[in-house]
């Protein structure tokens, strides 16, 4: 499946080529708000050794290192349930659509195992990972990331308990 699409649109109307971008964007947007809408199963999350301090901790770790992006997208998939859209990360980052995503949960893994070793974390979970499509073989772009549901839940809960 190519993800590309060229379209000769010299025949059409300005309006023409108005509606199809419309239509296409809106294609997109229901794509995106499928994925990232809270279903709540994060409430039956099973804990793994992950602790609201290791949270803290791993939250620290990405602003202190710059990680501003995959903070603020790791924010963004906690308060959706836990997804976030490859588009919502390229938004949030103001990436071109050129850039690549190779690599981009690595901060996450270098904190968990910060963690592990310095703050006592048993959890054998990475916080954060890439969600591929499972019928699609071969390489392919990472449909978003996923944050771990044990963390959206420890994170919510406190929000919530917070709130009241």
């Amino acid at each position: 499946m190519s993800d590309s699409l060229t379209l000769d649109v010299g025949d059409l109307t300005p309006e023409q080529v108005a509606d199809i971008l419309r239509f296409v964007a809106s294609l997109r947007e229901a794509e995106i708000d499928e994925r990232e809408v809270d279903d709540g199963s994060w409430r039956d999350a099973v804990s793994t050794g992950w602790t609201l301090a290791h949270v803290t901790l791993l939250r620290e770790h990405l602003e202190e290192r710059g990680k501003d992006v995959q903070l603020a997208a790791f924010d963004l998939a906690i308060k959706q349930g836990g997804f976030v859209s490859r588009a919502s990360v390229y938004r949030l980052g103001d990436y071109d659509d050129s850039r690549r995503l190779n690599n981009w949960t690595a901060p996450f893994v270098v904190a968990a195992d910060w963690l592990e070793d310095e703050h006592g974390l048993t959890s054998p979970e990475y916080p954060v990972w890439a969600v591929y499509d499972p019928d699609m073989k071969g390489f392919q772009r990472a449909l978003g990331f996923e944050v771990l549901p044990e963390i959206v839940k420890l994170v919510r809960e406190d929000q919530e308990s917070s709130s009241n």
